[in-house]
């Protein structure tokens, strides 16, 4: 379901090859497929090369401890990303793993990671503050632009709906 035509294939291509994501079995990826936030601190936390310890304390209660076959998902994961300051969760206990990541969350989460820096004054852009929640995602999705980090992301502008769920090549794509 990803070839060579696919807008994002180089991207998850190559996070793919470095183990950082993972197909859906059965020779699918599911580009297209919203990404929970929980997976996608498993893959900011991987795409940083952060090491799991195991020792790690999850501050928010709705993070389970282990779903699946990898001990440290999603909850050591969540628990680096909260260290990390590259998400504060909801509020201070809930971080709502479950529920999917909205473009402009995945976009924070990244400008945080990467320690953007502002752009400089006057720098424009092609969208707005009121297509945010917040001012903060707002400023990260500027420092994103100037970075290079939304350049081919489909339907970047005026119209894009920064509130709507990330898919997993979205997320590979700015990753």
């Amino acid at each position: 379901d990803v070839d060579e035509e696919h807008p994002y294939y180089t991207a998850i291509m190559e996070l793919a090859e470095r183990g950082i994501i993972l197909g859906k079995g059965g020779g699918l990826f599911g580009p297209n497929d919203p990404v929970t936030r929980q997976q996608f601190a498993k893959m900011i936390v991987k795409s940083l090369g952060i090491v799991v310890t195991g020792s790690e304390v999850c501050p928010f209660t709705d993070v389970q401890t282990q779903v699946g076959d990898d001990p440290f998902y999603p909850s050591k994961y969540v628990a680096i990303c909260a260290r990390e300051e590259i998400t504060k969760g909801y509020n201070a206990t809930t971080f709502g793993a479950a529920d999917f990541i909205k473009h402009q969350q995945l976009i924070t989460m990244v400008v945080r990671a990467a320690i953007l820096s502002d752009p400089p004054a006057g720098f424009m852009v092609t969208f707005t503050p009121g297509q945010f929640s917040l001012q903060e995602h707002y400023l990260n999705a500027k420092k994103a632009a100037y970075a290079g980090l939304l350049n081919e992301l489909l339907g970047i502008g005026p119209s894009y709906d920064f509130l709507g769920a990330s898919t997993r090549g979205e997320c590979a794509h700015i990753l």
